[in-house]
């Protein structure tokens, strides 16, 4: 037997093995993952509202103004403000005006009749992401006599 002859097996067993081993091209694979996060804009918060002077008459010539200014702060994204104000019996709704953080109205004593006494403002931001409502004010409005 020639030396070519014994080798001729050997050495196609070896390069059959080395094929299983190093194995074909497309036997690879690569896995691609792609996450998207939707980001929501922040829930509005809301302060509670400042009532500017803190006592007004319902009628004029008694010695207070009769009107007041409410203010009050937002965070987060804003699109309106609304303050609901209760005094005795009455309750009334005024949207502010303003934008980004800062938000006001007024109120005008007028608007309670003869009702008189404590009353309290509250106020509510509304945004994209909801609403969200402010602790009470207190205020007075002083009964001017006709």
């Amino acid at each position: 037997m020639s030396v070519m002859g014994r080798f001729h097996f050997p050495v196609v067993a070896v390069a059959a093995a080395a094929a299983l081993v190093v194995g074909p091209a497309w036997a690879t694979s690569t896995t691609t993952t792609t996450t998207t996060t939707t980001t929501r804009p922040p829930r509005p918060g809301v302060y509670a509202p400042e009532v500017s002077p803190s006592t007004i008459d319902n009628r004029s010539g008694c010695g207070h103004s009769t009107s007041a200014t409410i203010s009050t702060g937002t965070t987060g994204k804003v699109d309106s403000v609304t303050f609901r104000v209760q005094v005795g019996g009455r309750t009334t709704s005024l949207s502010a005006s303003g934008s980004g953080s800062r938000w006001m109205a007024t109120l005008s004593g007028s608007a309670f009749g003869s009702d008189s006494g404590s009353g309290t403002v509250r106020a509510t931001a509304t945004g994209p992401s909801g609403t969200a409502e402010s602790g009470s004010t207190g205020f007075t409005v002083a009964n001017c006599p006709a």
